[in-house]
């Protein structure tokens, strides 16, 4: 590799959400992974030059989070190509080794922030794990274009070395600065009004049984083709979003799985990525730019589909209508605005205890990480066949979803913990959101929803 000498600052500043999201490793590992699969073999050599460049092209990236007593902050290694970043690996048995790698803890203040494994049998996947204390699903996608167009250049200029992105904003700023006077008075009506529902109970938890939170898996589901356009095209007739199907399929999945009281409504928190208020859709930098609302329904056990898709399309246009994820910061990040990162941690420990009580305080999570940009995930002359995102690993009895698309298909996971006692209720879980999105229309045997190799 050809050394740059680059004036790097010793520190970058933390945003909020990365000081709340540090908080948030009490209830999982935060860390959010990307799986892409290639149809034939890449260079690993150029591959790995590709991710350290990609370091300095970000330079956040080649940092460790600092937490002291009355600041957090980030901190550049002097060395940021540490071990870790880049591993490969001959095997015949991909999907275990992915599965290991989906499970391989990580700590933001000692462990690099980025760490990528390529995989080769006859073909390549390339696994990418970042911390979320850094970067959303919409950074780690960020991060996967950055990676890929970092290997396609090392391909025709050996010499290439990415312009750093040293101004590049990662603060909420960038979107506060879309909105006038007028709109922030209006989202500040809607951060206490979303404080308000936030504290009232969620009604109903996945009965998830507490234990150890080393014994972790991840279900991973496919959404094939066939399915997709099936939910697609029922969305389009009911002038409803792919989201918004999903989002009904989940809830009616839940019904069926706790069986709440009609007369209490379910709460599913989701989240929304803010860089939509943004022009171009795209954030500064990579960072952490998503917020938190919740949704509610109450159960009808003999309401159609249609009818509940009704009803989260009424809330959804609603919210959508009413600067959607700006009044709900994420909970851990409240402490870290409001005291001093010693005494902020210790309330995020103990608010994640009585989120962990698994009451009705702790209502299920879904998030939808969005779709993978086919266009920008370019590695040269392979296809990448496949690619899909997980959410971070969540303690038991919380569980969170997430949902992630490319080309025609989405991709299903839930981590989560104390593994061989909540295997059966998750994949049960995943199982009725498949029923509940097969009902809509008839698909052909090919189509549907199928596990990947991974435990079902």
């Amino acid at each position: 590799m050809t050394e740059k000498r680059i004036p790097y600052p010793k520190r970058f500043r933390a945003p909020m959400n990365d000081q709340g999201l540090f908080g948030g490793r009490f209830i999982g590992d935060m860390l959010i992974h990307c799986i892409i699969s290639f149809d034939g073999q890449t260079d690993e050599n150029r591959m790995a030059e590709a991710v350290k460049l990609s370091l300095d092209a970000e330079p956040i990236l080649g940092c460790r989070f600092a937490a002291e007593g009355w600041r957090m902050y980030w901190e550049r290694r002097t060395y940021p190509y540490i071990p870790g970043i880049f591993s490969f690996m001959k095997t015949e048995n991909i999907e275990e080794e992915i599965l290991r790698f989906l499970l391989t803890p990580s700590d933001p203040c000692k462990d690099p922030l980025v760490q990528v494994l390529l995989l080769r049998s006859e073909s390549d996947r390339l696994c990418i794990k970042v911390s979320h204390v850094v970067a959303d699903a919409g950074g780690v996608k960020d991060y996967a274009y950055l990676l890929a167009s970092v290997y396609r250049n090392l391909a025709d200029h050996p010499g290439y070395m990415p312009e750093p992105n040293l101004n590049g904003s990662r603060s909420m700023r960038q979107v506060s600065r879309q909105f006038d006077f007028t709109d922030k008075l209006r989202i500040l009506r809607r951060t206490f009004r979303d404080l308000k529902s936030f504290a009232k109970p969620g009604g109903f938890s996945l009965p998830l049984i507490k234990g150890d939170n080393c014994d972790r898996t991840f279900i991973i589901r496919k959404i094939h083709s066939d399915l997709f356009r099936s939910v697609k095209d029922y969305g389009r007739r009911h002038s409803a979003t792919i989201n918004d199907v999903l989002l009904t399929a989940v809830f009616r999945a839940f019904f069926d799985i706790i069986g709440t009281d009609p007369k209490i409504p379910l709460r599913v928190v989701t989240t929304a990525d803010l860089r939509r208020f943004l022009p171009a859709k795209k954030a500064g930098a990579i960072c952490n730019l998503s917020g938190v609302f919740h949704l509610q329904l109450y159960r009808e056990p003999e309401a159609a589909f249609e009818h509940s898709l009704s009803q989260i399309c009424e809330q959804m246009n609603f919210i959508k209508n009413d600067f959607i994820g700006l009044g709900n910061h994420p909970i851990f990040v409240l402490p870290s605005l409001l005291f001093p990162p010693f005494l902020g941690l210790q309330l995020a420990e103990q608010m994640s205890r009585l989120l962990l009580r698994g009451d009705s305080y702790t209502p299920p999570g879904f998030t939808n990480m969005g779709v993978i940009d086919a266009k920008q995930l370019i590695f040269g002359g392979l296809n990448v066949t496949e690619a899909f995102l997980t959410a971070p690993v969540i303690f038991s009895p919380l569980l969170l979803i997430g949902l992630s698309g490319f080309r025609d298909a989405m991709t299903l996971s839930a981590g989560f913990c104390n593994a061989g006692a909540n295997k059966a209720i998750v994949g049960q879980l995943l199982s009725r959101i498949e029923q509940e999105l097969s009902a809509l229309l008839v698909v052909p045997h090919s189509g549907g929803l199928r596990g990947n190799g991974f435990p079902a």
